[in-house]
Formats: C-alpha cells, sequence, structure tokens
C-alpha cells in the first residue's frame, strides 16, 4: 500500500499513514520529514486514478492550495533582506496605482499579515479572473478595503497572491512564478511550481473535492473547532459567504467558482496560472526540503534562501485573534506565514510556522527543534478533519524523537 522509506524510530507514524491509506480517508498522498536537514521519513502510497487504475509515484505532484503562501511569501522576503522592500513603506511607494480609494498609507507589512482589509474585490469579477493577473491586480489596486488597514485582520484567502506577487513584479521586474522558480526552485531542486510548465503535466493527480460548499473547504483546514455561528445554524453567515458584496463572500466568492465536473482545480487553466495564494503544485519532499532550509539556519549546499534574522522575524506574531473572515475564528498570522493557535495546529511546537492548504495539505518547519514536514493528499477534505493525516502524523515524531 504505501512506498518509501521511513527510520525505524517512527515506525508508529507509518503505520497511521498506512492506516489512513487503507481506510480510504486518505485516497493517495504523500508525507516527508526532515530532521536537522536529513530525510528521515519520505512516504507515499494510495490512488492516483482510478479512471486509469494508477497509483501515487515518487514524483506524483499535486495542488496544494493555500500551503502555497508559505512559499510565495518567501519571494518578497528575499527582497526585504536584501534593502530592496522596506516592511513600513507604504505599498504604492513600489505600486502608485494601489494608492486608489483610500490606500496610499497602508504598509507593505499589512500584506503579509492580512490586515490591508483587500480580502477580496466587492464589485464583479469575469468569471476568469484568477487567470488573469492584470485584471486581478487592477481590481485590487481599485478596490476600497473593506475595514481600516492595521485595526483587524481576515484571511485574504486568494488575493493574498496577487498582493505579494504584484509587489516581487514591480521590485524585481518578474512575475512570482518565474522569481519563485530562479531563486528558490531550481537552487534548491525543488519539484514545486506556481504556475505549472505544460512537461510537468503529467506527474499531476487530480484533485477530489469534498462534498462540502466551497466556502467551507477553503476556510484554514486545520480548523479543531466549528466557527460558532455554523453551530448555531446562522443562516446570515452561510448567506455572507455566498454574497461577494460582503467581506467573506468577496474572500471566497467573487470570481465564483462553482464545483462541477471537471473539478476547476483539475482544469489546464487553473494549473498554468500563477495564483500564489492557492495553486502551487508540488511534492511533500519539496515542501518539506523547503521547510527544512528555514528550520536549519536559511542555508543549503551553498544556496542562501534567507538568513536566521529574517526568518525569526518572519515567524514573530504580526496578527491575532477573531479573524473577520473566517467567522471571528482565532486565527495568527506572521509575515506571510499561519502561525499555531488553539483553533489551527501547526504542531506541537509553539514556534513552528508554515502553512497549510485547504483539504489537507500542509508544510511547516521548527527551527527550535529543526524540523521539517510536507504532506500532500487529492482527496479534499473539510475544515475540522483536514489536516488530521499530517498533524496527528508529526505528533507522533515528535514523541518518537
Amino acid at each position: 500500500m504505501i512506498e518509501g522509506y521511513c527510520d525505524e524510530k517512527f515506525s508508529s507514524a507509518r503505520d497511521l499513514f498506512e492506516k489512513n491509506l487503507k481506510s480510504g480517508f486518505e485516497r493517495g498522498a504523500a508525507i516527508t520529514v526532515e530532521i536537522e536537514g536529513e530525510k528521515v521519513v519520505d512516504l507515499w502510497g494510495g490512488t492516483d486514478s482510478d479512471e486509469k487504475g494508477t497509483t501515487w509515484q515518487k514524483d506524483t505532484i499535486v495542488n496544494v492550495f493555500s500551503t502555497t503562501k508559505g512559499l510565495a511569501a518567501v519571494c518578497l522576503l528575499q527582497l526585504v533582506e536584501e534593502g530592496k522592500v522596506n516592511l513600513d513603506d507604504p505599498v504604492a511607494k513600489y505600486w502608485p496605482e494601489f494608492a486608489q480609494n483610500g490606500k496610499e498609507k497602508i504598509p507593505v507589512r499589512y500584506l503579509f499579515c492580512h490586515k490591508s482589509g483587500l480580502c477580496g474585490v466587492t464589485t464583479p469579477l469575469p468569471h476568469d479572473a484568477y487567470y488573469n493577473w492584470d485584471v486581478m491586480v487592477e481590481a485590487l489596486a481599485a478596490q476600497k478595503p473593506q475595514w481600516e488597514p492595521g485595526t483587524r485582520h481576515g484571511y485574504h484567502a486568494l488575493t493574498y497572491g496577487h498582493l505579494i506577487g504584484e509587489m516581487v513584479r514591480r521590485v524585481s521586474g518578474k512575475t512570482i512564478g518565474n522569481y519563485f522558480n530562479e531563486k528558490i526552485a531550481e537552487p534548491l531542486n525543488l519539484d514545486f511550481w506556481i504556475g505549472l510548465p505544460d512537461e510537468q503535466f503529467e506527474k499531476v493527480t487530480d484533485i477530489q473535492p469534498s462534498f462540502f460548499p466551497l466556502w467551507t473547504r477553503l476556510l484554514a483546514p486545520a480548523f479543531k473547532i466549528i466557527p460558532k455561528g455554523m453551530l448555531r445554524g446562522d443562516l446570515a453567515m452561510i448567506k455572507d459567504f455566498d454574497d461577494p458584496s460582503t467581506i467573506a463572500g468577496s474572500a471566497f466568492n467573487n470570481p465564483r467558482m462553482e464545483i462541477k465536473n471537471p473539478f476547476y482545480a483539475n482544469s489546464r487553466e487553473w494549473r498554468k496560472a500563477e495564483i500564489p495564494a492557492a495553486n502551487g503544485h508540488g511534492s511533500a519532499r519539496a515542501i518539506a526540503k523547503f521547510y527544512g532550509v528555514l528550520s536549519n539556519g536559511g542555508e543549503r549546499d551553498g544556496v542562501h534562501i534567507l538568513d536566521t534574522k529574517t526568518i525569526d522575524m518572519a515567524r514573530q506574531t504580526e496578527s491575532e485573534g477573531s479573524d473577520l473572515v473566517l467567522g471571528n475564528l482565532e486565527t495568527r498570522f506572521g509575515l506571510g506565514f499561519m502561525l499555531g493557535s488553539k483553533a489551527i495546529s501547526m504542531g506541537p511546537a509553539d514556534g513552528a510556522f508554515g502553512h497549510g492548504g485547504a483539504g489537507g495539505s500542509l508544510g511547516f518547519g521548527d527551527p527550535d527543534n529543526h524540523v521539517s514536514i510536507g504532506f500532500v493528499m487529492n482527496q479534499m477534505h473539510p475544515g475540522i478533519t483536514a489536516w488530521e493525516t499530517a498533524i496527528s502524523f508529526i505528533e507522533k515524531v515528535y514523541e518518537s524523537k
């Protein structure tokens, strides 16, 4: 059922992974763990395609949704480290058109930590807006913040990537997909792309959506609780998610992405576009290595990604408390990274930082213990069960470490 390598001391974690595949909870999946920069777990198994009768292979890659956010963040953090971007400068210094509608003073820092008030666009967008970079960034430049920037935070589920990515493009002259490939993926030999090249399509496994509405899957998938409004059967809250003029509706439903066959995330258009908040495609091995580098000084094999000062800065709390987009759920963010909270697990260590994706993918690093993990799968799960495999697995690793 499963293939790959697992250090004997983590056999209980291996058994859990195999059990979740055999039970059908996971359809196809891969998980990699590094300790002190060395792979101690590298496992994969399950189904790639029922239609083709194929199984998950060593080089299989998959869309990881918001797990992409952590990798995208490092692109802009590199420019910060190089002195080309100042976190407290106005975004409009680098992106003049951004100053529209009262946004002339919003600092770069707020883009990283979901405080800009630009969680979505409230005017209707064309159905293919996410496949057209200029359409999205022009709409964001024109958008009025939906709350006073800096006073609260709300998860920028999809717009986060265009805000960070346009900053990268304005400063470096490269799209974020090209920048990530040239500065991070190629030097570290990572099987990960933001904007998938044609030659990689044959390695991609299709995502199987859950049967829950889109917005319940896109909510931060590590939730250990259900938002109170849902427990009350709060129909007003559900209506908000369906109305693009509201905070939550603009974040998740403009343009509307319905579940249909074929699922939008399996389309050629989705895979090829650069959507740095949500459409990174890669392997568990790549994600674990990425966070493994960040958890062990920021360099590997002569390749510098970030220095320790920048890494430590990025994993400090920038936003914490009730999330305006996610039904007032308690969330916590650093500079582009999700941090652990009572509602959202980022593993057993307090200092871990990373990001998870809708349906269950997860990547994080723990510099204090020099541990990193990457987990990817092709069966999406709804909010409260999404990260069950990854979190249960890494807890067993820490117990046996």
